[in-house]
């Protein structure tokens, strides 16, 4: 504004326009002269998401988003109800360089970071669907969020800015499949969002099959990192344990989770495994039960949360893996 000969103060009037108002065209901010206005459309755009796909669940109301970029690449995201708690699941790398095997958006490999811009449009669009804002935002989607640092705290901090987005940071969740330098860097910057890490096993041997990251940041650093955290936070950090029958759903398994996490400050969220995938099936409803009474028995700070959107297969990576079978099925 400052170059264009425009007083500083137009900057934070487009900035709420944008964020605090949700303005989707520059024709909406009044407070700007019409001049203003056409130059600001002849240079920049505040859309670039289009809608590819969308399903939604019958059972849950979980619904799921496949958006096209500017440039073609496709992202997911996904809006998940329980209870009062209305969550955005956002997305923040095109694909993931990390090949988690139960993921499906492993299989993409990394095609590109996220801009701010692209990863906060997510939020606005499907707000804009429902007619109603998230309770809670989270960066489980697509993608790695540690490795791509810089645009995610970027517009976490857009999201959970009183003069942008507005909701209370603590709503917002960063997740990492265990990059132990971007946990350790997000507790040196007292971040204010909430910090998950998906662990998945208590053992480093099956951790490494089904995440590879595993190999380069083990759990004994990775639980060194966690607690780092907390105490330098004083905040709960969340664990999330995607219960895959064959490689960690057993009762030993149960009690090592416990043991190994009993003394951070942490909750733990088990999660049932979305993935069609035969080696990587959830349990069966009586072992998630044994499971689960093996967890409850030693830890209150554990949960079983409910699979959302099963029936249309709701987890990172299958609707736009679907969407690319149907583009290379012949058409008769």
């Amino acid at each position: 504004m400052k170059d264009w000969g425009e007083p500083r103060f137009r900057a934070r009037q487009i900035y709420e326009g944008l964020y605090k108002h949700g303005f989707d065209s520059f024709d909406s901010f009044t407070t700007l002269s019409k001049a203003l206005r056409k130059k600001l459309a002849e240079n920049f755009v505040i859309r670039r998401l289009r809608q590819v796909d969308s399903i939604s669940s019958e059972k849950d109301g979980t619904r799921k988003f496949l958006w096209a970029l500017g440039d073609a690449y496709k992202i997911e995201s996904v809006i998940i109800y329980e209870g009062r708690r209305t969550t955005f699941c956002i997305s923040s790398q095109v694909g993931c360089p990390l090949d988690c095997k139960f993921c499906a958006t492993g299989k993409m490999g990394l095609l590109r970071n996220l801009t701010p811009g692209e990863i906060t449009e997510q939020v606005f669009r499907m707000a804009e669907i429902i007619g109603s804002r998230p309770t809670n935002i989270v960066y489980m989607g697509m993608g790695e969020p540690m490795l791509n640092y810089e645009a995610v705290i970027a517009a976490a901090r857009v999201l959970g800015d009183v003069d942008g987005f507005g909701l209370a940071p603590r709503r917002i969740t960063i997740s990492t499949s265990g990059i132990i330098p971007g946990i350790y860097r997000f507790a040196d910057e007292g971040q204010p969002f909430s910090l998950a890490v998906s662990l998945n096993s208590v053992d480093d041997e099956v951790r490494k099959k089904i995440m590879p990251v595993s190999k380069k940041y083990p759990i004994e650093k990775l639980l060194q990192a966690a607690r780092y955290y907390t105490e330098k936070s004083g905040r709960l950090i969340t664990f999330e344990y995607v219960l895959l029958d064959k490689f960690n759903s057993t009762q030993q398994d149960a009690r090592k989770l416990v043991r190994l996490t009993h003394s951070l400050k942490s909750k733990i969220n088990v999660i049932p495994c979305n993935s069609d995938e035969e080696l990587y099936r959830p349990p069966s409803e009586e072992k998630i039960a044994v499971f689960r009474e093996s967890v409850n028995d030693r830890s209150r700070r554990i949960t079983l949360r409910k699979r959302k959107g099963w029936e249309i297969q709701a987890a990172c990576g299958q609707l736009y893996a679907e969407n690319e079978r149907r583009k290379k099925k012949p058409k008769n």
